[in-house]
């Protein structure tokens, strides 16, 4: 033991003896070390900040556990920072034992922020400008980036039905949004620039994010001209910075389930529906008792031997398949659609840095099935993100930003539309199943029998890169010259095998000929057969050169930078199919393999823009700043001599709170900001590629068309249909966006509570619509006719956010914050001589209806809140009051919809349809929303954080009368529909019962829009709860591991409405044909039963993840 004791002295000997051989003795009087951690004011230890000795070139980093040691002496200063950390400054009072507490940066007045082709801090902006940060989407379970900012920014309007398809929450789909509001009535979406290349935000991976900036007015916008007369959406993605290689994983698993899934009747229900429904139009009942104990013995025991739910046809070739032959109990919501779907996601991100090179490298993968049952709908999405940043030397540096996306769609057709609309029309009292012992089993009424047949493949790569350098050859000038470019790629297929169904006799029967639905996008569907092959593609390109050159100076307290420059946009979409039928065998899809008919059909469009621009800012002392910005844009969608036009804009502010007098009052506010701006730009999108050039078209079968002379009927489908001329517009021009905005934000409490308002008006002149009307027998149709710019839409409206967030000293924070926005949007003029009403709220594109004074979103219908109870009352009204527009007196009967003499005039009618003459037609609810709002609540405590987000509309209606909804009996089976008025059920909401076949009757209850059935359409959502917890990173240092977060998520996870269970607050399907709408023309309201919609879509998702986050 002595010995052991004898050689660790000898060794500590031997220690000091080196040190003392490598050092100087005079170091140990003048050079010391100062030893100590830094933490933040959680107590959780802070890796990789530096610390600097003030007025030296001395430094160090923390390591692991927050320790540093530095060459320095008692009263020397230290200087202390890390990014999202306020600087400390402090005086060192002693060499060891030193603990340094670094406070969360609460400067948000000094964040940087993106704004228009440029970089601000926030406190100098004087735009109407809102961001979002990384923290509020990287941990959402969305596939769609576009989803992640519903409700977090005040201004942005969304819908998931907004297109032709009406999609829903369908894989793949892609959510349409506004900035406030509707901006013309030919439309007009946000310009979507990410890392400043135009793209698709279903091409950005959310675990990419930095930041996303909102510019809604022209003072913002202005620079980027032609594409942002509605606002701008800036997507930025990470950057590397000087760091050493940081490697981060981001993973989650978990499912998706349908939010809400209509809830259909069943077979006795409908049953009886639809024999009561018989028995007030006086025929024979449909469904006779002998069915309906079968129905009962198969609830009992279904799909036994004895109650199959169908049977064979009297002459047992076939089945029994009409809807009073049939006696099984399904609920097709129930069998179409999963319970739930699985869902992953994978993303791998490496970064890292010098003085001379960044970098960035993000990887992403994700998987989400779809919940359509037992075919394939999926969709597989690949990312690969890559940012370098090269800095040769002091005057110059390079930049190439490169954002590659694959896109893989795998579901039974390109647009199921017609799917979505006809699962509710299905008979609950069908069986699934024919009773045969077979594969060859489903029947003819069972979609999935030609949807396993049927399989639409798409595969998309969009490339969006950018390369720029940057010279700099005098400090404050840069001259950029950028090169943007974008290539999309598709290749599809779509393969229809055949389907076959096994009948009673042993024998099988194969479908043949045509389905609606069953097509290649860009093919009629009476040219797609089953057992065919089509393969289709699509080549895209965008090209972007930009050159501009900056200047930045100072002197004294007065800051000044200008910018101008020059910019080209070029874009060429081109897309084709070919297509064979009289497939071989379902085993290989190939052309090869068929031997009928080929087609093949193909497109091409091309357009491009160009524009010089230039921009000046000015501000003195951080109190007085102004922005003065034009561009000169031209476009190629109008002809030469009307191309050009030029567009400037400007913007001020004011910080009381910087002034001197202001801060001698010593209150507590940092920032009062008073913001005003104007700006005028332009629109191209009323204006089709090619208007004012004369063209014939081709289409297939397209109404007002005329036969080709070598053509007959027979084989019109085939393509040989030329449409009239398209009248000539030669003289349209832009359309043009004033802009003004009035703005306050609002600091106070050390920053802690925040208020940003504004008020603005959006005025749209000179909006491209019809031109005088022509005689109907000119056989040029409506939206063939000439357009001039003679239309003007005014938009106004305010928005309010307000978010306070504190921490305490015992490392509880918390946070609070909300918006709300409300607009409204009226034609203030519009070419419409005769005032015709048309019922407009069904957000229709191409709709011809506006009039002057018109209120977008504005329902028209009559005041109908009552149903009649008693004969009486209905011969003492019809004394009253002539409803014999509506039908015969004699056809009253109660539980009939009583309409009220809104205008006194002792009858019930629509006048003849105009705003001059619409008798008792009136404006009775809107389906634009009055307010908007979103809800963000997060609480944390030493690790734990707990974070939500609410978003909602209120004061918005939605009618059912005149939709397919209201058709019922053998039209949409629901639950819901069983509130309807009996002798029994007095009190039930929906009128009597009565069939479309009987006209008069069906079209009076439900036929004309009416206040007793506009729908409460106000909804809160809760869109996100995520809890998390971050662990120790003490805990952490011996894996070698710096941060590691766990979490769990969920979108979607309730709802608050009165809407009906079948519709969705967000789906309100209000444009899907088969669902009960028209894109072409929109109904007029003197017409009953016109198609409002039903709501009926693909079911938006609820979807819960478990997350892992962890940075090594």
């Amino acid at each position: 033991m002595k010995k052991k004791k004898l050689m660790k002295k000898q060794s500590y000997f031997v220690v000091l003896l080196m040190l003392l051989l490598l050092f100087p003795s005079g170091a140990f009087a003048q050079q010391q070390m100062i030893k100590g951690q830094v933490v933040d004011d959680k107590g959780d230890t802070v890796i990789g900040a530096t610390v600097m000795l003030k007025g030296t070139q001395e430094g160090a980093i923390t390591d692991i556990d927050g320790n540093f040691s530095i060459k320095g002496k008692v009263g020397n200063t230290l200087t202390i920072s890390y990014v999202g950390f306020s600087p400390l400054e402090v005086k060192v009072t002693k060499l060891e034992g030193n603990r340094f507490v670094l406070k969360e940066d609460s400067k948000v007045l000094d964040e940087v922020v993106v704004v228009g082709m440029d970089k601000q801090k926030r406190n100098t902006i004087t735009a109407a400008v809102a961001t979002v940060n990384e923290k509020a989407i990287v941990n959402r379970p969305v596939t769609d980036l576009t989803s992640a900012l519903q409700g977090n920014v005040a201004g942005l309007n969304f819908a998931s039905d907004a297109t032709a398809s009406g999609v829903g929450g369908e894989t793949g789909a892609e959510i349409k949004f506004n900035i406030r509001g509707i901006g013309s009535i030919n439309g007009g979406e946000p310009y979507v620039l990410v890392d400043g290349v135009e793209q698709s935000m279903q091409n950005v991976n959310p675990a990419d994010i930095a930041s996303i900036s909102v510019l809604k007015d022209a003072s913002a916008s202005a620079v980027y001209g032609a594409r942002a007369a509605y606002g701008v959406v800036l997507v930025t993605t990470k950057s590397g910075k000087k760091e050493k290689t940081r490697i981060t994983y981001r993973g989650t698993v978990g499912f998706s389930s349908p939010i809400n899934m209509p809830e259909m009747m069943n077979s006795l229900e409908f049953a009886h529906y639809v024999n009561e429904r018989n028995d007030n139009m006086g025929v024979k009942r449909l469904f006779s008792d002998q069915l309906i104990e079968k129905m009962k013995g198969f609830m009992a025991n279904p799909y036994s031997a004895e109650f199959p739910g169908v049977e064979p046809n009297q002459q047992g070739t076939g089945w029994a398949g009409s809807q009073d032959a049939v006696y099984a109990n399904t609920d097709w919501f129930d069998y179409y659609f999963k319970k739930s779907a699985i869902r992953h996601s994978h993303n791998l991100n490496i970064t890292g840095g010098s003085d001379k090179f960044n970098y960035y490298v993000g990887m992403g993968y994700t998987y989400q099935e779809g919940l359509l049952d037992q075919v394939e709908d999926n969709l597989s999405k690949y990312n690969i993100n890559t940012k370098f940043q090269i800095t040769a030397n002091e005057w110059l540096k390079f930049n190439f930003n490169n954002n590659m996306t694959l896109n893989i769609i795998k579901r039974p057709l390109a647009n199921q539309t017609i799917f979505y609309g006809t699962v509710g029309n299905a008979f609950p009292n069908r069986p699934t199943v024919l009773p045969v012992d077979s594969e060859y089993n489903l029947p003819d009424w069972n979609e999935f029998l030609r949807m396993k047949q049927s399989r639409y493949n798409q595969n998309r790569i969009s490339d969006a890169m950018s390369f720029s350098a940057v010279i700099t050859p005098l400090e404050g000038w840069d001259i950029v010259g950028e090169m943007k470019v974008r290539l999309d790629v598709e290749k599809n297929s779509f393969e229809r095998g055949t389907p076959i169904y096994e009948n009673p006799n042993k024998q099988l029967y194969t479908v043949t000929g045509n389905t609606q639905g069953y097509q290649y996008p860009g093919m009629h569907w009476k040219n797609s057969t089953w057992g065919s092959y089509t393969r289709g593609d699509a080549f895209n390109y965008y090209l972007s050169p930009n050159v501009s050159s900056s200047y930045t100076h100072q002197w004294g307290e007065h800051f000044f930078k200008a910018m101008a420059g020059f910019q080209m946009e070029v874009q060429e979409n081109s897309d084709g199919y070919t297509y064979k039928d009289g497939m071989l065998s379902d085993d290989i899809f190939s052309f090869a393999n068929a031997n009928g008919t080929l087609y093949a059909g193909d497109n091409r469009t091309h357009w491009a823009t160009m524009g010089a621009y230039a921009r000046m800012n000015w501000n003195y002392q951080n109190v007085y700043f102004l922005e003065v910005s034009g561009r000169y844009d031209g476009s190629s969608r109008f002809a030469p001599g009307h191309r050009w036009g030029f567009f400037p804009s400007f913007s001020a502010g004011y910080d009381i709170a910087r002034t001197d007098y202001f801060q001698r009052l010593k209150l507590p506010v940092s920032q009062l900001k008073v913001r005003v701006s104007y700006g005028r730009l332009g629109n191209q999108n009323g204006a089709g590629l090619y208007d004012y050039l004369a063209t014939m078209s081709l289409d297939a079968l397209g109404s007002n068309g005329w036969l080709l002379p070598t053509a007959s009927s027979a084989s019109a489908i085939k393509g040989t249909i030329a449409k009239t001329p398209k009248m000539v517009s030669p003289f349209i021009t832009w359309e043009k966006v004033d802009n003004a905005n009035l703005g306050l934000d609002l600091m106070l409490f050390d920053n802690r509570l925040s208020l940003e308002a504004n008020i603005y008006q959006r005025m749209t002149r000179d909006m491209i619509g019809p031109a005088e009307a022509i005689p109907d027998i000119s056989g040029i149709a409506s939206e063939n006719r000439s357009k001039i710019n003679n239309a003007t839409l005014r938009n106004r409206g305010w928005e309010l956010s307000v978010n306070w967030h504190d921490q305490l000293k015992c490392g509880f924070s918390y946070g609070v914050g909300f918006n709300v926005f409300s607009y409204k949007a009226v034609v203030t003029k519009y070419n419409n001589p005769d005032g015709t009403i048309y019922n407009n709220h069904t957000g229709y594109g191409p709709n011809k209806g506006y009039y002057e004074g018109m209120d977008l979103g504005e329902i028209w219908g009559y005041q109908a809140d009552d149903l009649f109870m008693t004969n009486r009352e209905i011969d003492d009204y019809l004394r009253k009051v002539d409803m014999s527009a509506l039908k015969p007196d004699d056809m009253w009967r109660r539980g009939d919809l009583k309409y009220i003499d809104s205008n006194n005039d002792g009858k019930i009618d629509g006048g003849d349809g105009t705003i001059y003459n619409h008798g008792d037609l009136k404006i009775i609810g809107n389906t634009t929303p009055k307010y908007s709002f979103g809800i963000n609540l997060n609480v944390g405590y030493k690790g734990f954080e707990v974070s939500t987000l609410l978003q909602g509309v209120a004061k918005r209606d939605f009618p059912i009368s005149g939709s397919s909804y209201m058709f019922s009996a053998g039209s949409y089976n629901f639950k819901e529909h069983l509130d309807y008025f009996s002798p029994e059920t007095p009190n039930g909401f929906l009128p009597r019962l009565t069939s479309w076949k009987n006209n008069q009757d069906f079209y009076v209850n439900t036929g004309y829009n009416s206040t007793r059935y506009l729908l409460n359409a106000a909804y809160m959502r809760m869109k996100n709860l995520t809890v998390s917890y971050n662990f120790d990173k003490k805990l952490l240092k011996h894996i070698g591991i710096s941060r590691l977060k766990l979490y769990v998520a969920c979108d979607n996870l309730f709802t608050v409405t009165k809407l009906p269970k079948q519709f969705d607050p967000e789906t309100l399907n209000q444009v899907n044909g088969m669902a009960g709408g028209t894109t072409t023309e929109a109904p007029g309201l003197t017409s009953p039963v016109v198609s409002n919609g039903n709501g009926m879509v693909y079911p938006l998702n609820r979807n819960f993840v478990f997350g892992l986050d962890f940075t090594f």
